[in-house]
C-alpha cells in the first residue's frame, strides 16, 4: 500500500501532461534570438522610437511656432513689414517720449519766463505814462506778429 501511495504521488506532478518527452521537437520552442536581441521585439521597439521621435519633433516645431507667434516674429497676414516689434523699439519710443516730455517742458518754462519778463516791462512802460513811449513800442510790434499781445499787455498793466 505504501508503494502504490508513493507511486500515485510520483506520478500527480505529472498529470496533465500530454507528452512526456521533454526533447520532442513539438515541445521545442525556438525563439530567434541572435546575439541577445530578439527581432520582433527590436522592430517593434524601433517603431515605438520612431514615432515619439516623431512627435517629440513636431512638438518642437509646434512650440516654436508658439514662442514666435508671442515675440511678433510671424506675420499672420503678410501684409509687410512689421515696424515696431521687439523690445529694442519699446525702448526706443519710451526715450524719443521721454524727450519730447523733457522739449516740453523745457519751452513751458521758457515761456513762462519770457511772459512774465513781458508783463514786468509792461508795468514799467506804463508807470512812466509816457504816450510817445507807447506809440513807439506799438509801432514797433506792428511790424511783427506779436502785435495783439504787446497791445493787450500794456493795455492790462
Amino acid at each position: 500500500m505504501k508503494k502504490l501511495l508513493f507511486i500515485l504521488i510520483a506520478l500527480i506532478p505529472l498529470a496533465g501532461c500530454a507528452r512526456l518527452d521533454p526533447l520532442s521537437p513539438d515541445l521545442r520552442q525556438d525563439i530567434e534570438n541572435q546575439g541577445g536581441r530578439i527581432d520582433d521585439l527590436q522592430n517593434n521597439q524601433n517603431g515605438f522610437l520612431l514615432e515619439l521621435g516623431k512627435l517629440k519633433n513636431e512638438q518642437d516645431i509646434m512650440a516654436e511656432q508658439i514662442g514666435n507667434l508671442q515675440q511678433g516674429l510671424i506675420n499672420q497676414n503678410n501684409s509687410g513689414i512689421q515696424i515696431l516689434q521687439g523690445d529694442g523699439a519699446l525702448i526706443a519710443v519710451f526715450a524719443l517720449g521721454v524727450i519730447a516730455l523733457l522739449l516740453i517742458y523745457y519751452y513751458k518754462m521758457k515761456s513762462d519766463k519770457n511772459e512774465e519778463a513781458a508783463d514786468i516791462l509792461a508795468q514799467q512802460i506804463n508807470l512812466y505814462d509816457d504816450d510817445n513811449l507807447k506809440e513807439s513800442i506799438f509801432v514797433a510790434a506792428m511790424n511783427s506778429n506779436v502785435e495783439r499781445e504787446v497791445y493787450n499787455c500794456i493795455m492790462r498793466n
